[in-house]
């Protein structure tokens, strides 16, 4: 440490030399870069044993469910047309039987259909108990009416297919 004696005033300044102070900070610096890689130690792990298993497959019972808005402002479950009872009976109904991170809605709306409509849409999802509502977006027009041809084709049960022999 140095210290001044004198000045322009006369008294005494007293000031601390760092310039040793940073030699010595080098030092200990170098000294540690230097050590710290010798003493790095490897830890032995064991790991669990992977499974080569696949996850079970999904329950065949449980759809998604998607609330489609069409531009005309009805709505349809699963592409199946009801109204707002009957929408919000069978949300209720889908998502009471299901764990509760297993409630998720999805709502497709056509570009044509009103905002609040939509809006509502969602409430209703909400208030019926679905943890989470997303939006789907399937086309880029959104979910038109299905024709009478094509809503008997869903109605209809699965034709059986004959086992191969």
């Amino acid at each position: 440490m140095g210290a001044k004696v004198g000045g322009s005033s006369g008294g005494s300044m007293d000031e601390i030399n760092v310039t040793p102070l940073i030699d010595v900070v080098l030092v200990l610096l170098i000294i540690f870069m230097i050590i710290t890689p010798m003493t790095v130690q490897k830890l032995p792990a064991e790991l669990p044993p992977t499974e080569d298993t696949p996850p079970p497959p999904p329950d065949p019972n449980k759809k998604q469910l998607m609330i489609s808005v069409f531009g005309d402002n009805s709505y349809a479950l699963n592409m199946v047309p009801k109204d707002e009872l009957t929408l919000r009976a069978d949300l209720k109904a889908q998502l009471k039987g299901r764990v509760i991170d297993e409630r998720n809605v999805f709502v497709d709306a056509n570009g044509e259909a009103k905002y609040e409509t939509v809006v509502h849409v969602i409430d209703v999802a909400r208030e019926m108990g679905a943890k989470r509502v997303g939006f789907a977006e399937l086309k880029e027009t959104g979910p038109e009416k299905l024709t009478a041809d094509e809503l008997m084709r869903l109605a209809a049960p699965p034709t059986p297919v004959a086992p191969l022999p």
